[in-house]
């Protein structure tokens, strides 16, 4: 039975009742207190306030921090260049704190060029950059007045140089892309210039090789003319057998048909038409010939290869040019005979430079009018085979035509893979798997 007076039971009965309150009030205060200080130190908060603002104080370092936000702020604002977002964090944070903190921090945010953070009392800042290498802002870390010891006056002077320094890059690099530029236009000036005189010396020499072409092959079409007029036969005579006229009209027709074709002509190409009617015509004027006599027709075979001028080959015959292989080449009755007594045949010698050389020796220009010869007959396959060792072999030998027509993100962070400012390498990472930094 407990036989302490009533007053002093109810009087520590009350005085236990108010230490119990005082220790649960105190509880409520420090959670209270310390639950918004972390929610707002944490990543997200941070990454979130510099979404809206280049600067951001964090709640722990509001009450050690003495500094003018406004005027921060404007000094961040006009570093558009560099383009800058600072955070302010509490004494006794460290740089690789600091570091890791800033590199989550920029993945959330998603813009800006340039991160640092600094301590509360200033002594310590750090950052990191996509617009400066480690060197650089290390540099620039180096001289925000660290003797200060003020937090407003370093961040003030690192948004100034920063800014200098960005707009010193741009003008470099406008600079350079102005003499690049200029070297460009140089050399496509150069490169234009040399096109045209190219294209000009192209055109001179095709029409050279053109005017010399045409005079070649007008000496054929009027030795075929003058062999017809010599002949000089009347068709209209009734005693002319029918096959001797037909042979005779066919060789008028074809030397007509390459007089005018000729005259037309504007390309080396247009040349082939030319000599495939003369050869028609050759043909027939030595049928007509053979008919005359009382010969029998000469089997139709391809023109005489070393002067097509001759008309119809007589037979083949194994001949070298001067240093080349030997071939089979069809050659006429005199030509033939030439060869096989080791004698030099007539060769058909055209237009050349100041000179004259082998038709087959004269340039690509030559090639429709060979072509136009032996095209009944092979034409290129048949050529080809005749041609090895020479100018026109040689094309042939490489084919023409039957024609005969000759960074979003930061990255690597200033290209140190993210090297944080004060000389601390950075190698990456997150703190507290995207939480709170610095341990509170």
């Amino acid at each position: 039975m407990n036989t302490e007076p009533r007053p002093e039971r109810a009087a520590r009965g009350i005085r236990r009742g108010a230490l119990a309150a005082a220790a649960a009030a105190a509880l409520v205060l420090l959670l209270g207190f310390a639950a918004p200080a972390q929610a707002d130190d944490n990543v997200s908060t941070i990454a979130k306030g510099l979404t809206s603002s280049r600067l951001y104080v964090t709640e722990a370092a509001r009450g050690q921090a003495s500094l003018d936000q406004n005027a921060v702020q404007g000094a961040l604002n006009r570093s558009s260049d560099a383009d800058i977002r600072a955070v302010v964090v509490r004494n006794g944070v460290g740089q690789q704190e600091m570091g890791r903190m800033l590199v989550a921090v920029k993945d959330r945010v998603g813009k800006g060029e340039t991160y640092v953070a600094i301590t509360a009392d200033g002594s310590r800042m750090t950052g990191i950059s996509k617009k400066f290498d480690a060197r650089e802002i290390n540099r620039l870390i180096a001289q925000a007045d660290p003797g200060s010891g003020n937090v407003q006056t370093r961040l003030v002077s690192f948004a100034g140089a920063a800014e200098v320094k960005a707009d010193d890059q741009a003008r470099s690099s406008m600079i350079g892309g102005f003499v690049t530029l200029g070297v460009v236009i140089v050399v496509m000036a150069g490169a234009l210039g040399a096109f045209l005189v190219a294209g000009r010396r192209r055109r001179d020499r095709e029409a050279r090789e053109m005017a010399e072409l045409k005079k070649g092959v007008e000496e054929d079409v009027t030795l075929l003319g003058e062999d017809i007029a010599a002949l000089d036969l009347n068709v209209m005579d009734h005693d002319l057998a029918p096959e001797t006229r037909r042979d005779y009209e066919r060789a008028m027709n074809s030397y007509d048909e390459a007089k005018s074709a000729t005259e037309r002509a504007a390309r080396p190409s247009d040349m082939e038409s030319v000599t495939t009617a003369l050869e028609d015509g050759r043909y027939h004027m030595t049928a007509t010939r053979a008919r005359l006599a009382g010969e029998p027709v000469p089997e139709r075979r391809a023109p005489c290869f070393f002067n097509p001028q001759h008309g119809p080959s007589a037979q083949d015959v194994t001949w070298a040019p001067p240093g080349g292989m030997a071939r089979s080449v069809p050659a006429c009755r005199a030509d033939a005979q030439r060869v096989l007594r080791g004698e030099s045949p007539d060769i058909r010698m055209v237009p050349y430079g100041d000179g004259r050389r082998p038709y087959y020796d004269a340039g690509p220009a030559y090639a429709p009018y060979a072509g136009g010869y032996y095209a009944p007959y092979g034409g290129v396959d048949l050529l080809s085979g005749m041609m090895i060792g020479t100018m026109l072999g040689s094309m042939m030998g490489g084919g023409f035509g039957g024609g005969f027509d000759g960074g979003a993100g930061m990255g690597g962070f200033g290209g140190d893979g993210g090297d944080v400012g004060g000389g601390w390498d950075f190698g990456g990472g997150d703190f507290g798997g995207g939480g709170d930094f610095g341990g509170f």
